[in-house]
């Protein structure tokens, strides 16, 4: 992971209403993983907006769109930026 493949995730102010939210709530609080939502063998990496985080490792542009991902450690509600899917 680099600076130049890793994006900041844009915070929302709450769960949306509609849409896919991923998190780790099923998980008892004892077992709640830490791990990103996805791991893949591409170059871009997105962390949480308010911790930093990473909520996706190794990436491929355009792999994960129009979802938001509530953060595991701050539990934060986090999507990517439309501009930045483009890379």
């Amino acid at each position: 992971m680099n600076d130049q493949n890793t994006f900041k995730m844009t915070l929302l102010p709450s769960r949306p209403i509609t849409g896919t939210v991923f998190n780790h709530e099923h998980f008892e609080p004892e077992k709640r993983r830490l791990e990103p939502f996805v791991v893949g063998e591409g170059a871009l990496y997105y962390t949480c907006g308010g911790c930093g985080h990473t909520l996706l490792s190794g990436i491929r542009p355009r792999q994960v769109t129009q979802a938001v991902y509530k953060c595991p450690k701050c539990g934060k509600y986090n999507q990517i930026e439309p501009n930045v899917r483009k890379h």
